[in-house]
């Protein structure tokens, strides 16, 4: 493995369900994961569906929702990457490290867009003068990393990205930058995101949200559905891992850019400068050629502008390739799960890489093709094949872009 970044542990919470398992079933059996939104009444909105996580009621000690999602992500991925049993730990988080390991090797990056929003609407309801610690505590942005760090005793760096939608892609790079520059030996990364009243109307307000079903690339598609998840990873030095005998070592990240188009609020740069210099440069951190690219895990929300023009970028980078190369949109299946979307579709892009399966492409009829989405995406069923390096991208408003490389290790 030489000296490289290795993913040693994965955890999910998606609308699939709970486990790693249950999200990668979700997709390659080609499952739409929407329905009716159960935390709130969202009739009145563009779309009363969504990507729903069941089992994780509001709690009255003020934590959010998507705090006991990234907890349960994070438990699954510790407990993969440590070999830990079900009983391991303090019924939080499954590993408790102390001492000179944590402090001085172990790092933790978090992403989200929102972070416990629900905590937010539940001050709002005890009214400005009765407001609890706890509830303003749970809704920070920043709370997650904390309680990650207060229950694992991980006590190294640690740092929480706000990037819009391209907030989990963008941990997953940052992670990746604190190992290889001897900050840290291992990292753990979670990406999170939960569904709420005020996040829902603003996206609605917006129109991101499609009226009818998402559909990447078709010439039909009207916007995004979004959803709520957790996406979790252990990320670490090879070094690392092999003087620990890791169990698991699932992957390399070989290299990651970020970058900002500066254009809009929420409209992507019409040209996709932003995106073919992203892919660019994440090639060109990796060291590799585009042509050694065999699969690209998009973006893809459904939207009208995002699928031409991140079409339009990939034509560009990888020429005549551009329309051979498979692609998948995670999205069709689980919706847009904000934070969560960059971890979880790594997770899958993972998956590729081992089971050399491309999920597919869910509401996309091949009838119904967008001729500006010229891209090799597998309708129907899964696409089987050998892949062995494979080109991550995400995108947020305000124009955030972030993309990573991952590379098999056998």
């Amino acid at each position: 493995m030489e000296n490289s970044v290795v993913i040693t542990g994965m955890g999910a919470i998606s609308p699939h369900g709970r486990g790693v398992k249950a999200l990668w079933d979700g997709l390659i059996a080609g499952r739409s994961a929407f329905s009716l939104v159960t935390q709130f009444d969202a009739s009145m909105f563009r779309n009363p569906l969504a990507g729903n996580v069941s089992g994780y009621d509001p709690e009255p000690n003020g934590e959010s929702r998507g705090l006991r999602m990234v907890l349960d992500a994070s438990r699954e991925a510790l407990r993969d990457a440590f070999a830990l049993d079900e009983n391991a730990g303090d019924g939080c988080i499954a590993v408790k490290f102390s001492g000179d390991e944590a402090i001085s090797h172990g790092a933790i990056v978090t992403g989200t867009n929102f972070g416990g929003m629900s905590a937010a609407e539940r001050a709002l309801v005890e009214g400005a003068h009765d407001v609890s610690k706890a509830s303003l505590e749970h809704y920070l942005c920043g709370h997650a990393g904390d309680e990650l760090a207060r229950r694992t005793g991980i006590h190294g760096p640690r740092m929480n990205l706000s990037l819009s939608c391209a907030s989990g892609t963008a941990a997953i790079g940052l992670a990746f930058d604190l190992i290889r520059r001897g900050r840290a030996e291992f990292v753990l990364v979670a990406g999170y995101d939960e569904l709420s009243l005020y996040v829902y109307a603003g996206l609605s307000a917006l129109r991101a949200i499609t009226p009818e079903t998402i559909r990447p690339f078709d010439k039909r598609r009207k916007g995004t559905l979004f959803s709520e998840g957790a996406g979790a990873m252990v990320v670490e030095s090879a070094e690392h891992a092999a003087r620990r005998k890791a169990p698991n070592v699932y992957a390399k990240i070989l290299g990651r850019a970020m970058n900002n188009d500066g254009f809009h609020m929420t409209a992507p740069e019409t040209e996709a400068h932003g995106i073919k210099m992203l892919m660019r440069d994440a090639l060109a951190d990796a060291d590799i050629e585009a042509d050694r690219i065999d699969h690209i895990n998009l973006h893809a929300t459904g939207t009208p502008y995002n699928d031409a023009i991140e079409t339009k970028a990939v034509h560009d980078v990888f020429g005549a390739r551009g329309r051979t190369i498979p692609v998948c949109s995670v999205k069709s299946s689980i919706g847009h799960t904000m934070g969560a979307a960059g971890v979880l579709e790594s997770i899958a892009a993972v998956h590729t890489l081992n089971e050399g399966l491309v999920p597919p492409v869910l509401g996309l009829d091949p009838a119904e093709k967008d001729p500006e989405c010229d891209l090799n995406t597998p309708t129907g069923s899964a696409l089987s094949g050998s892949f062995s390096t494979i080109l991550k991208t995400s995108y947020g408003f305000g124009g955030t872009n972030a993309a990573v490389v991952l590379g098999r290790v056998r």
